[in-house]
Formats: C-alpha cells, structure tokens, sequence
C-alpha cells in the first residue's frame, strides 16, 4: 500500500518540538488531525486517540506504539481486529536541518486485506489532516514556551 507523507520545516529546536508531540495530555489544545489523546508515548504503550479527518465524523482508534524516541520521533500502528484484515500505521520523524531548525515528517500507510481500500477511501482526507496537523505544529512549535499551554 502507498504512503502518504507530509513534512514542513520549522524554525525551532528539535527539543521543542519533541515536547510538544510527546504530551498527549495537550493535544486537544492544538493539534486538528489528534483531538485527544491518552496513553504512553513509549514503545509498547497503547494511545487512545480521537482522529478528526476532514470531511469525516470523528472516530476512536487505539494503536500501539512501536517506537518513539526524542531524537527520531515516533511511530504506531492501529489494527482492526488483526493486522491481517486492517492496520493503520502513522509515525513522525524528526529530522534537524541546521542548528535552530527541525525537519518533521509525518507518514501514514494502510495495510492489510483492506488495507487498499480504506488507504484509497482516506489518502485525500488524511493528506489534508497532515497538512493541518504540520499547520498548527508549526504555529504552537515556532511560538517558544510550550509550558504555556500546561497553564
């Protein structure tokens, strides 16, 4: 199955961006694509996370985290039923493009028997959740104090 990815470069240190992504708790202050979220962002946790698509009704999945890591980023994968007949798998990596900058890269890609079809019945609404989702990272990242949204 195809993957969709989406980067945007922003002009913030890696270590701010991380912070922002690894805080599930302050996702449903910012982040449009994740609309809320819970869990541990550590390998083998398992999230809860609302999924706002455009155009699509809110709905619930709950991954599992394969990796995450505050130097690479992070990576899950949701599964309906058996990763045999659905998966879902979406992760962001960080990647520095100088010394005040961070390249992020979101790639989201649909597997298994009807891998194909949600992954063609989603591309255009979840490529447009990216493109939010780098949006608002961009405008919460660049700002400077992440612990103002704990306020």
């Amino acid at each position: 199955m195809p993957e969709t990815r989406c980067e945007t470069t922003l002009q913030a240190p890696p270590e701010r961006i991380w912070e922002l992504l690894s805080d599930l708790n302050l996702y449903a202050e910012w982040n449009p694509l994740f609309v809320r979220a819970e869990g541990a962002l550590q390998k083998g946790g398992e999230l809860g996370l609302t999924v706002q698509l455009p155009s699509i009704p809110p709905f619930v999945i709950k991954p599992r985290v394969l990796s995450a890591d505050s130097q690479s980023g992070f990576q899950w994968r949701h599964a309906m039923t058996t990763s045999l007949l659905m998966s879902w798998t979406y992760g962001i990596s960080l990647e520095e493009p100088g010394p005040q900058g961070v390249t992020v890269v979101q790639s989201s890609r649909f597997g298994g028997l009807l891998g194909p079809l949600f992954g063609f019945a989603l591309a255009s609404s979840v490529e447009r959740g990216m493109k939010e989702f780098n949006r608002a990272l961009a405008r919460w990242g660049e700002k400077g104090n992440v612990r103002c949204l704990r306020c």
